[in-house]
């Protein structure tokens, strides 16, 4: 009798076990049923904060308590971001060439975990290269390595999808040294009717990859650089300056976007077209690569020739230049000895003559007209920047030339230091200039004393330090006033 209760009791308990667990699965279901949750294979959820957004969140400078960024992390974790940065390293061995080093700041801030699919894509990209990536977050660091992604995948390199890469590799085409169409390319059509397609290569294009904010190491420009020296470029560019110097006549920069950006150097055949343009124009230019300098400064050219100025071909200015000239002497019956006229290319760049007498003199060429109170209020002792922040603002002016007014302090020729002379441009004690000049200006600079007030041009070549004065090569004195003498 008792074997037939328990063996009762079983039955019933086995039933209400499992109707237990029926009833919990519908309950189940019922009670998510308004929650979005992926069904089957998970979907890929991107963040929309960038780098930046989590560095400030999670990063060194962060101020959020520990316990606040564990919570945040909460948040983020398991969710896609898509970044840009740069390569800081790639997994060499077998061990880890799943693994990539990505910089955003300093040093590495990202590693990228990919998986056996991505193999042909990591292969493409190398140590500096700009990329665009994917990943899951996955680990939270408290270093300078912040985030370490999975399931990452590169999207675009250097400006160039990875699917474009791998096209081109199927098509045969050589990626040899950089992954190299990182520069833009275009098709033109030859005004002749050709079709050929050509490559151009933009200004715009190579500072993006070389210029100073590309973030590729040095190294690595310098990799980049090798491929593409000594290709020709046809460019469009402001003239910034023209060398004034005996040493520098053949030197003009090219403003691109802010400052100086291309210094074109000419051969001795090039001094008829330097005296055609001036400050401001706006020329079309060829020449062939020769130097890079990767800042706001990108390169120098070679070889060089202006095809337009303004809205001119040369070859017109040229012709209308000659044809004003044989008019002008055609037409003079005088006895007169004529003197050659003076061309002034206005901004329509249409020639104009016009006599000696009327001609407003102008500053020279390639002077840049800032006072010496604002220079130093930028790199004085006064300003409270940097000197690191001095140094990369320096390079914006030093190698102008400028004109300005001071009073001698001292001058004299040394064997080793050559001609100099210390100038004094504000008010109190010291030297604020120190101008140093060729050795064919001796007369001029041993003629004047101290005390004299002169107005002067030089080329910037070193910033002030706390005790140190700015230095000027390639000095010359325009004006001296003498000091007057003490009444008797």
């Amino acid at each position: 009798m008792l074997k037939k209760i328990l063996l009762l009791s079983g039955i019933l308990s086995s039933i209400l076990l499992i109707s237990t667990i029926i009833f919990a699965k519908e309950e189940l279901s019922s009670l998510f049923e308004d929650f979005n949750f992926p069904m089957g294979e998970a979907t890929e959820e991107f963040v929309t904060e960038s780098f930046d957004d989590l560095f400030n969140i999670f990063g060194s400078y962060s101020k959020l308590t520990e316990s606040q960024k564990k919570d945040s992390w909460n948040r983020f974790k398991g969710k896609y971001v898509r970044w840009t940065g740069v390569v800081n390293y790639k997994g060499l061995t077998n061990n880890d060439w799943n693994r990539a080093g990505i910089r955003h700041n300093v040093d590495t801030n990202v590693e990228l975990m990919f998986g056996d699919d991505k193999k042909k894509v990591l292969n493409m990209i190398n140590k500096g290269d700009r990329v665009t990536y994917t990943g899951k977050l996955s680990s939270l660091f408290n270093r300078n390595l912040l985030f370490k992604l999975e399931n990452s995948n590169i999207e675009i390199i250097n400006d160039i999808t990875a699917d474009e890469l791998v096209s081109k590799i199927k098509e045969g085409v050589a990626i040899s040294s950089p992954p190299s169409p990182i520069l833009e390319t275009s098709t033109d059509s030859d005004s002749k009717g050709s079709s050929e397609e050509k490559n151009i290569l933009t200004f715009e294009g190579l500072n993006k990859i070389l210029g100073k904010n590309s973030g590729i190491s040095q190294t690595r420009k310098e990799e980049l650089w090798a491929y593409y020296k000594g290709k020709s470029i046809e460019w469009n560019g402001i003239v910034s300056y023209k060398g004034i110097g005996r040493s520098d006549w053949n030197r003009v920069g090219i403003s691109h976007n802010v400052g100086t950006n291309v210094e074109l150097k000419f051969g001795q055949d090039g001094k008829d077209l330097i005296k055609m343009i001036k400050r401001k124009d706006k020329i079309t230019y060829t020449g062939k690569l020769t130097e890079l300098f990767g800042r706001n400064l990108l390169c120098s050219i070679e070889s060089v020739d202006i095809k337009t100025i303004g809205d001119k071909e040369v070859k017109e200015i040229e012709k209308a230049v000659a044809a004003s000239v044989q008019s002008d002497s055609d037409t003079d019956d005088t006895a007169e000895v004529i003197k050659a006229p003076e061309i002034i290319l206005e901004g329509s760049m249409a020639p104009i003559v016009t006599k000696k007498e009327d001609i407003e003199i102008e500053t020279v060429d390639g002077l840049i007209k800032i006072p010496f109170e604002e220079l130093d209020a930028l790199f004085g002792k006064k300003n409270k920047m940097t000197e690191s922040q001095k140094d990369k603002l320096w390079k914006e002016y030093r190698n102008k030339y400028i004109r300005w007014t001071g009073k001698v302090v001292s001058r004299g020729k040394g064997r080793v230091s050559g001609l100099r002379m210390g100038i004094k441009n504000s008010e109190g004690t010291g030297v604020d200039v120190e101008l140093v000049f060729t050795d064919d200006k001796e007369h001029i600079v041993l003629a004047t004393n101290k005390g004299d007030n002169i107005t002067y041009t030089g080329k910037l070549v070193t910033r002030c330090g706390y005790i140190m004065p700015y230095k000027l090569d390639d000095g010359n004195i325009e004006n001296v006033v003498k000091k007057p003498k003490p009444a008797k």
